[in-house]
């Protein structure tokens, strides 16, 4: 091979490289919907947009974790509290925090919080993984099941 042909081979191959990277990065995710008055689960990252209204809720971050752990008994139940994007159309859009304490999940009726924003009640159901003693969490690996109502 001559080395004109080895520099057009070269060329062909980087520019073979460059159009897959392109088309891979050129991959929208998908649109997950949900209905208002839906209990749904975002992973952390993960977004969803809410029907009939058209906005977007982000699960961004988790802020703590200090619910008392499974295996262990402790003189309070301990708060875990997740940081969501609520992006509605037009300029209106809010950070908020939502809690929930230890021992709390999606079957307990009676102890979740709601908070209230943009005309929303939202409550934090569950949060998983729940706490055991001795282990690390990476909480990019938390899953929130949430719950969203109108105010009115």
């Amino acid at each position: 091979m001559n080395n004109s042909n080895q520099k057009f081979l070269a060329i062909f191959l980087l520019l073979l490289f460059l159009t897959l990277i392109a088309t891979c990065d050129n991959e929208e995710p998908e649109n997950v919907f949900v209905n208002i008055n839906e209990i749904f689960t975002l992973k952390c990252g993960e977004s969803v947009t809410v029907k009939p209204d058209n906005f977007d809720i982000e699960f961004c971050e988790v802020i703590s974790d200090s619910r008392c752990p499974t295996n262990l008994r402790c003189f309070w139940e301990g708060v875990a509290e997740i940081k969501v994007w609520i992006c509605k159309p037009g300029p209106a859009a809010n950070f908020i925090k939502l809690p929930i304490y230890g021992y709390v999940d999606l079957e307990d009726t009676v102890n979740h919080v709601t908070v209230d924003t943009l005309g929303y009640r939202l409550s934090l159901l569950q949060l998983d993984p729940y706490p055991y003693e001795h282990e690390e969490r990476d909480y990019s690996e938390y899953e929130a099941t949430i719950f969203i109502s109108n105010t009115d």
